[in-house]
């Protein structure tokens, strides 16, 4: 199942946080998801990237392998293969812009997003797009 990755979800795993980490530890191990995110996401990192090792509670190199962890399971698409989706994308966030690649792409293929995001779950409360929180993405492993 493709699910899009929003950055949040990647930086709280950065930051040594909860259930972000753990949805990728996870699938690492069950393979159930195909991770998916705008090239876009790779750049918001490497511009916070040292800012946030700072705030990590991982130390330096837990911290890089982490990065590279989680990284290693998205694969990165480039704007121009779901640039579409651009104008509708850009009327259901208009008051949260920052998120627009993230929903051209679920758009595109026709997949949820996941995101801890709470304005972002609450704007595509009315639309066909499912925002999946850590919490709800830990629910789809059955590991019982």
């Amino acid at each position: 199942m493709k699910i899009v990755v929003d950055v949040n979800v990647v930086l709280s795993s950065l930051l040594g946080k909860g259930n972000s980490l753990k949805v990728f530890e996870f699938n690492s191990i069950f393979n159930k998801f195909d991770f998916v995110a705008p090239e876009f996401l790779i750049e918001e990192l490497n511009k916070h990237k040292k800012g946030f090792s700072e705030r990590s509670k991982l130390p330096k190199e837990g911290f890089d392998e982490v990065f590279e962890f989680v990284l290693e399971q998205i694969t990165f698409v480039s704007e121009s293969e779901f640039s579409g989706h651009l104008s509708e994308s850009e009327e259901i966030l208009s008051e949260h812009l920052k998120d627009v690649p993230y929903l051209e792409l679920a758009l595109e293929l026709n997949c949820p997003i996941f995101s801890g995001d709470k304005v972002l779950k609450r704007l595509l409360s009315k639309t066909s797009v499912e925002v999946l929180t850590p919490k709800e993405m830990l629910s789809k492993f059955d590991t019982a």
